[in-house]
Parts: structure tokens; C-alpha cells; sequence
């Protein structure tokens, strides 16, 4: 039977709570569904009165705060569930190739000029050190000897790929080469003549 006029009922508030470790996307899940099954007018409230994000009891959760204030988002209105994660995650690992691809491609032609160098620099620290050696050789058999480990590094460079940027530094290095190969040469020369 209706009462002629509005009778005063005593009740609880419906009140849903979560533990503080619950998923973000799970809460929007269960606030989208709470809206959607529960958001209409019944007999104990208005539409839209339940759920709400008001409550002087309990902390509301920050993602229920954007939730009632924005909506579901973008995606879970319109990609199905499956699809709205899948498309979370593909732009998440995305996001975050960009930011470490961007600075990697500034830094891989300085990372390549810097490994390109330091094969010429090797070579330089060879034909240095062979130079050093054989100041203090003496002997006609010790000089031919440098001949071939001279003979070796310029075979060795002849095999490496340098690109056209590093021209001047690989034809400087070979330039050394000529230098300290008639150094010996000399030497040699000086040594079979007194050996004569």
C-alpha cells in the first residue's frame, strides 16, 4: 500500500570497499559496472545518486575520483576489454621503446666513430710500438723480421672496412706505414753494409 504522504525511513548508505592494493583498472571496472547496473533510479534514490564519490567515512580511492569525474576512458568506451589491454600495453611498451630508442640514435654514429677510431688507433699503437722495437735491433735477421710484422699490419688494414669519413685518418695511417718501412729499410741497408 502507498502512504498518502512521505514517511521519514531510517538506513544504511551502500557503501563498496576495496583494499588499497586493488589493480586501478580493476576499480574502473567494478565503477563502470556499478554505474551501469546500479546508476538508474529505484526506489531508495535517484538516478545517478548511486555510486558517487562523496563519502565522509572512508577515503575514496584516487582512481574513483577520476573515474567520477572523467568517465571510463577512452578506450574502455570503446574497445572491448580484451582489446583495451592489449592496446594499453602495446602504447606502454611503445612509450617507453621512444624513450630509450630517441636517445640511443643520437648516440649509435658517435658510438660507431668511436669504435672505427679505435681500430685505427690499434694499428697506430702497433706500428708505434714496432717503431719503438726497433730502435734497439741491431741485427740484420731482427729488421727483416720487422719488414714482415710491418708487411702484417698493412695487410690487416687492408682487410678492414673503414667508410669514406675516416679516408684521411686510414691513407695518414698508411702514409706511417710507408715512413717506418723505409726506416727499416734504411736500417737494413746501413747493417748490410757493415756486415759486408
Amino acid at each position: 500500500m502507498i502512504p498518502s504522504n512521505d514517511v521519514q525511513l531510517i538506513g544504511t548508505k551502500s557503501k563498496v570497499l576495496i583494499r588499497s592494493d586493488l589493480h586501478p583498472e580493476i576499480v574502473q571496472l567494478l565503477l563502470q559496472t556499478m554505474k551501469e547496473v546500479h546508476g538508474g533510479a529505484d526506489l531508495f534514490h535517484r538516478s545517478g545518486q548511486y555510486p558517487n564519490a562523496f563519502d565522509s567515512e572512508y577515503a575514496v580511492a584516487p582512481t574513483a575520483i577520476d573515474f567520477y569525474k572523467n568517465g571510463p576512458s577512452f578506450m574502455q568506451r570503446h574497445l572491448p576489454l580484451w582489446l583495451s589491454t592489449h592496446v594499453q600495453r602495446a602504447i606502454a611498451v611503445l612509450v617507453t621503446g621512444l624513450a630509450i630508442g630517441l636517445p640511443l640514435l643520437h648516440f649509435l654514429p658517435q658510438a660507431y666513430n668511436w669504435m672505427t677510431r679505435r681500430r685505427l688507433f690499434y694499428w697506430y699503437g702497433e706500428l708505434k710500438a714496432l717503431e719503438a722495437s726497433f730502435d734497439s735491433t741491431t741485427s740484420h735477421k731482427q729488421l727483416i723480421q720487422k719488414l714482415t710484422e710491418i708487411e702484417h699490419i698493412e695487410d690487416a688494414l687492408g682487410q678492414i672496412y673503414f667508410p669514406l669519413t675516416f679516408s684521411d685518418q686510414v691513407y695518414n695511417l698508411r702514409h706511417h706505414i710507408e715512413l717506418v718501412r723505409r726506416k727499416i729499410a734504411s736500417r737494413l741497408r746501413s747493417t748490410g753494409r757493415v756486415a759486408a
